[in-house]
């Protein structure tokens, strides 16, 4: 079973905008222009940095 942890949390704003935790941003070395997705599996969503898809 894959260890889960909470990175942080956000807020959606009014125009459907989220800030990425600034803990989430460090992990995962994103940076400002990188891409990312959205994946949904399972009914659940993930983000992903584009690069990282296969």
């Amino acid at each position: 079973m894959a260890k889960k942890e909470i990175l942080g949390m956000t807020t959606i704003t009014y125009k459907y905008q989220v800030t990425i935790p600034k803990k989430l941003r460090e992990k995962h070395r994103l940076e400002e222009g990188d891409t990312i997705i959205f994946v949904e599996e399972d009914g659940k969503v993930f983000l992903k940095k584009s690069t990282d898809v296969s």
